[in-house]
């Protein structure tokens, strides 16, 4: 192996430059910096990092999001002739604790995956007998094998033969993991009783301490982004601390020795506040540190998300591994997440969710009547430009929406329909100071092996039952899978050509049908999902139809007749009552030519950019209303009438709010609505999270031909 060197020379190179990496000459004039993020250049392949470079081009960088990862995540690279070169696999190769961070990480996942079962359970809010069968089958035999492996880990760990650093990390892990050990005893034998808020809150406070002693495993710090890090000249070592992972801040600190190449996690008793974007210096054989951010958590309407720290100045020596300052500070390796409602045990407070008192009240829905079914706790922030599926599979709602002026998180909403409860799955990520903005989110993995929300997710996004997961197409290169039963993104795939170009989370609409689901696109071109090769292959069919288009177009699936139903006006355009259908069998695109479509233009148009096929029904069921009230005060709600070919006008009763007595239904472009085939119901949701039922009979609804 080649041998690379990297030099530093105090003269010349500072690192910890904030926000704005750069090499800077120690006489170099004042640089304004930003503590908070401010929006990146997305077209840099690494978004977050921090590279810094010596004035003879040798260099070393670390963390950030880099995009076209496939976790996402930038690690530890030097600079050798101008070029940056990866040096985790070196590093990782000369770990002799590499193995035992692996079997680590492998049982927190293997723990997280029982902790999504377990919510469901607990969300279900099913009888004792069910729930205990379910616990059984499920819940128990994850944390069974959890505690073993950790057993048989620690085990490991006490009979291996290592060096000084090696063995005193070995003895950390090991400490921590005997933690979890114990932790799991207890809550395994409390699971005879049941799933409750407490326990699960301590499940996921075993798994977060799982991560803690993979750490102590590693060959490099946790990935994070817009840590901070400076050169000690005294010492001849890099000082890295804190950073963000997106979901917590962190405070740890560490040291990179460039002669031996090799990280050490540093052991300070305490240590400055978790905190992003931190300014580090050095000069005497001291480091120093000021600012930062640090999260806000507010749900205002496009509020601060972070805020500048001001702590004053701490210092840290190196060689006394020793943190000193104005504050009272807090123990090394912290983590500060945002409070509620961005935390799963926000959904938990109050009494346990209950499928029969749900039921109860939920048993004589009226006929024709928009009903609020009022969740006890509603997410926060407005979740516009959306739409909404649902998983039959597991009887929930999934939502995923935000981007523009909205919510940014990588969350998808899981709303169990037998308890009238919102299940937040993890901890809410944001792109660090992209969030609000129109089009302008990363691509690829967030460090959770996550996707980030694009700009808007419209209709780009759908449950489908044969691969059982969430598919979402709105990034351009890829569909990312999102698995319901591990509550979390789990995967991607490669978009064919046709379904890959900038902006397509505008106009892709995605829809279910029987035998997998489409995709309709801006050029009129149509493409099926097969669940066995988990690939999108397009559709050769015949016929003229029109291009689904942003704001003004949408599908969905008869599925009497085994077709797909468009219905689009062209952006800015008023609708003029045209529906097109896909024959599923012959791949034959026709126009239906309702028979008074020229009434629907005459009726001063309407929104189609959401709607539901009720297959009880079999009609169309618009997201929206008519313009105008009838004689009674009420909106009528168009739909189209597949058996006759034609559109009707609903009288579908509504709840008002506010002095002008707005309707209060979900319609346009942050709204979503679904017919679930379990209940024979239709489920809308608008930005705020608010829930609605509706129980449509069609005999009864007053359904008039629209004139």
């Amino acid at each position: 192996m080649t041998k690379i060197c990297i030099k530093f020379a105090a003269a010349t190179f500072v690192m910890g430059c904030g926000f704005m990496p750069m090499a800077l000459a120690a006489d170099a004039p004042p640089v304004e910096r930003r503590s908070v993020p401010a929006v990146e250049d997305l077209k840099k392949p690494i978004l977050w990092g921090l590279e810094c470079t010596a004035a003879d081009g040798s260099g070393l960088a670390f963390g950030g999001c880099e995009q076209e990862a496939d976790d996402g995540a930038s690690r530890t690279r030097i600079k050798v002739s101008g070029n940056w070169k990866p040096l985790t696999d070196e590093l990782r190769a000369k770990n002799p604790l590499q193995k035992q961070y692996e079997k680590t990480w492998a049982l927190r996942n293997h723990l997280k995956d029982g902790i999504a079962r377990a919510r469901y359970i607990y969300f279900e809010g099913r009888v004792a007998d069910d729930a205990q069968k379910s616990l059984k089958a499920d819940v128990v035999p994850a944390l069974e094998g959890v505690l073993k492996d950790v057993e048989t880990l620690s085990t490991e760990l006490g009979a291996l033969k290592l060096d000084a650093y090696e063995a005193a990390q070995a003895k950390s892990g090991l400490a921590t993991l005997q933690t979890v050990a114990g932790k799991l005893k207890t809550l395994s034998g409390t699971l005879t009783t049941g799933v409750t808020a407490d326990l699960l809150k301590e499940l996921r406070e075993a798994q977060v301490n799982l991560e803690r002693a993979s750490e102590a495993f590693d060959a490099e710090p946790p990935v994070r982004a817009l840590t901070a890090m400076v050169f000690d000249e005294k010492s001849k070592l890099v000082v890295l601390f804190g950073g963000d992972h997106f979901d917590y801040l962190m405070n740890d600190t560490w040291t990179f020795d460039p002669a031996a190449k090799k990280w050490m996690q540093r052991h300070p008793a305490t240590a400055p506040s978790p905190r992003g974007n931190a300014l580090l210096k050095a000069a005497g054989g001291k480091v120093t540190l000021t600012g930062g951010y640090d999260y806000t958590s507010t749900t205002d309407y496009v509020g601060a998300h972070y805020k500048e720290v001001k702590d004053g100045e701490w210092t840290y020596d190196p060689a006394t591994d020793a943190w000193s300052g104005s504050g009272p500070g807090e123990p090394s390796g912290s983590r500060v997440y945002r409070k509620d409602p961005y935390l799963p045990e926000s959904f938990m407070q109050g009494d346990a969710p209950n499928a029969a008192a749900t039921d109860e009240k939920q048993k004589e829905l009226p006929v024709n009547t928009w009903v609020l079914a009022k969740p006890p706790k509603l997410p926060k922030q407005n979740r516009d430009w959306g739409s909404v599926t649902i998983d039959t599979d597991h009887d929930m709602l999934l939502f995923f929406s935000g981007g523009h002026v909205a919510h940014g998180g990588s969350d998808v909403l899981q709303y169990h329909f037998s308890t009238n409860r919102w299940e937040l799955p993890f901890p809410i990520e944001f792109p660090l100071g992209q969030t609000y903005s129109n089009t302008s989110y990363p691509d690829g993995y967030n460090l959770n092996r996550r996707p980030w929300v694009t700009g808007h997710t419209y209709l780009s996004y759908l449950y489908d039952p044969t691969a059982k997961k969430l598919l979402f197409t709105g990034h351009t290169r890829h569909c990312y899978e999102y698995d319901p039963v591990a509550a979390d993104w789990t995967g991607r795939s490669v978009k064919p050509a046709g379904m890959n170009y900038g902006g397509c989370f505008f106009d892709l609409n995605c829809a279910f049908a029987t035998g997998g689901s489409v995709c309709w696109t801006k050029e009129s071109r149509f493409f099926r999902y097969t669940a066995a090769q988990n690939l999108w292959a397009e559709l050769k069919v015949t016929g003229k139809a029109p291009g689904a288009s942003v704001d003004s177009s949408v599908s969905v699936y008869d599925s009497k007749r085994d077709r797909l139903l468009m219905i689009a006006s062209g952006y800015g355009q008023k609708y003029n009552g045209q529906v097109f259908a896909l024959d599923l069998k012959t791949l034959a695109v026709s126009a239906l030519t309702p028979t008074n479509m020229a009434a629907v233009p005459a009726a001063g148009g309407f929104g189609v950019d959401r709607a539901c096929y009720d297959a009880e029904n079999d009609v169309v069921l618009m997201g929206t209303l008519l313009p105008d009230a009838s004689a009674d005060g009420v909106h009528r709600t168009p739909a189209y009438d597949c058996a006759s070919n034609r559109w009707v006008a609903l009288k579908i009763n509504y709840p008002t709010a506010g002095d002008k007595k707005s309707p209060q239904v979900p319609m346009g472009h942050s709204s979503g609505v679904a017919f679930d085939p379990k209940r024979k119901r239709v489920w809308g949701v608008d930005t705020n999270c608010n829930i609605y039922m509706l129980k449509l009979d069609l005999k009864s609804a007053d359904a008039t031909e629209m004139k």
